[in-house]
């Protein structure tokens, strides 16, 4: 006699809860990885601003030095077209020593309900 040995054959594939619970996992860790990118574009972009800011204030500065040692006053303007989102503004004013004045350059823009800025400051002695 022969004996009938009946093997049950699993079937291949996935099931459905298998799916779903790989479909969740990948929609978490998408929604993490997009968060992720959309805080780096924000950075990025306000290390632009802070950049094109210190250029600005730098070439403030600078008109300022070529003037060298000169009486207190302000002035104020926008970036031109260089830097048409941002404004500036300069104080020369006096310190306690006679003979040395002190310049602040600081460079304004605002990034969404918030103004933001970036301040220099040097001293000019008489010669």
């Amino acid at each position: 006699m022969t004996a009938k040995i009946s093997r049950f054959r699993r079937p291949t594939g996935f099931t459905l809860l298998e799916v779903m619970i790989a479909l969740a996992i990948l929609a978490v860790v998408a929604v993490a990885f997009l968060r992720a990118q959309a805080g780096s574009l924000r950075l990025v972009d306000e290390a632009s601003q802070i950049s094109l800011a210190t250029l600005l204030a730098k070439e403030k500065m600078a008109e300022l030095e070529s003037v060298g040692f000169s009486e207190p006053n302000k002035a104020s303007g926008t970036g031109g077209k260089e830097f048409p989102s941002m404004r500036w503004e300069q104080v020369i004013s006096l310190t306690e020593v006679l003979n040395l004045r002190k310049a602040q350059v600081r460079v304004l823009w605002k990034e969404g309900q918030q103004e933001r800025s970036v301040e220099l400051t040097a001293y000019f002695a008489k010669r």
